[in-house]
């Protein structure tokens, strides 16, 4: 059975050498000395300051929308993402309205923030996400940032190593980048997420967050217990041991899908020089009757892609029953559209061309009418 993703397990002697030091410790929460590593580890990998490791990516948000207090705050953000980005904004009380994605690259396109703003539009917050990895227009927010004065948050969930033209991490662009450790990917605590701040008093107040609040011995303010532990960072300095060989295999697979599929499908367009993160292997096909048709007929072969993102969340269920004629035809049109396909790191050639022939002769019959 081969599903859209697998998580990467390293090797089991290595994590039990990092469990065995918990064990001798008995520190296996509350900041420990491995959480503390992983901590350093990463900033040096990606070549970021101020991170916090915290539960979940979604934590992650939550905790970077309290620090930017956006409760009745009007925060705009993409319809085409995964709900965690939504559900956080409702569950801090914020107004979340959309602006639609760009047609090429799937991301929140910024003209049409602008003209939004234009408009008269009042937004206090703007949470674009690097979707799959690709990097946002992240010039072009940040020059909308200096005329209109608003906060930027990047949701960069699958933007992990993605790097700009200059070489870069996208993790340092706007004012806040949150982004998930979850074992779907590429990079995992299991469970885990973290943030990159770039404002040093933002990280201190984060940090007292997501410890109940407190400073010392008594609470300064509210909080939540969003801490990783230490058994959680253990699995990420074991994967992150890994990382470099994760990335190649998975860039390899990709770039296998493509000389196979050709032209037969469309992809994600990229700003040029960036370097994206290959979390995923997202295709968009003719029209929605193709995704179906492919999903179908992989599913007989115990293949399971998935439709990243279906429906657009202004469809979604819940948003319908809020606002049920809010459009976004671009976002709209692409999720009817898109289908990710099997990515990760032990996946086989003769499995990647099994899908490849499968959805290339589906398009060509679609094609012919």
């Amino acid at each position: 059975m081969i599903h859209v993703t697998s998580p990467y397990l390293p090797s089991m002697k290595k994590y039990i050498k990092y469990v065995e030091g918990i064990y001798e410790r008995k520190w296996l929460t509350n900041d420990g000395p491995l959480v503390k590593e992983l901590t350093a580890r990463l900033e040096a990998q990606l070549g970021v300051n101020n991170l916090l490791l915290v539960s979940s990516g979604t934590m992650a948000l939550q905790i970077a929308f309290r620090v930017k207090n956006l409760r009745n705050k009007h925060v705009v953000t993409t319809p085409f993402t995964f709900q965690a980005t939504y559900s956080a904004l409702e569950w801090q009380g914020s107004h979340a309205s959309f602006c639609d994605i760009d047609t090429d690259t799937w991301n929140m396109d910024p003209y049409v923030l602008e003209q939004q703003l234009q408009a008269g539009k009042q937004v206090d917050c703007v949470v674009p996400v690097h979707t799959f990895g690709n990097s946002c227009a992240v010039e072009a927010f940040n020059e909308l940032q200096q005329r209109y004065k608003f906060d930027i948050i990047y949701d960069a969930a699958h933007a992990l190593t993605t790097l700009d033209d200059k070489n870069k991490s996208i993790l340092t662009y706007g004012d806040i980048s949150c982004f998930s450790l979850h074992a779907t990917k590429l990079f995992h605590t299991v469970e885990g997420g973290a943030l990159v701040f770039k404002n040093d008093s933002e990280l201190e107040t984060a940090r007292k967050m997501i410890n109940f609040g407190l400073d010392g011995e008594f609470a300064s303010e509210a909080g939540i217990n969003g801490k990783l532990s230490e058994f959680h960072a253990a699995m990420g300095l074991s994967v992150l041991d890994d990382l470099d060989l994760i990335l190649s295999q998975r860039k390899d697979q990709i770039a296998t899908y493509k000389s196979l599929l050709h032209n037969s499908v469309n992809y994600q367009a990229v700003i040029v020089g960036h370097d994206i993160c290959p979390s995923y292997m997202p295709i968009l096909l003719p029209n929605e009757h193709s995704v179906l048709n492919i999903i179908n007929k992989l599913a007989k072969l115990n293949i399971f892609p998935r439709r990243y993102f279906y429906p657009a969340i202004n469809k979604s269920p819940y948003y319908q029953k809020i606002c049920p004629n809010i459009s976004m035809p671009v976002a709209e049109n692409v999720s009817s559209r898109i289908l990710c396909l099997p990515l990760f790191p032990g996946l086989n050639k003769q499995a990647i061309s099994q899908i490849s022939n499968i959805i290339t002769h589906e398009v060509k019959s679609t094609l012919r009418g």
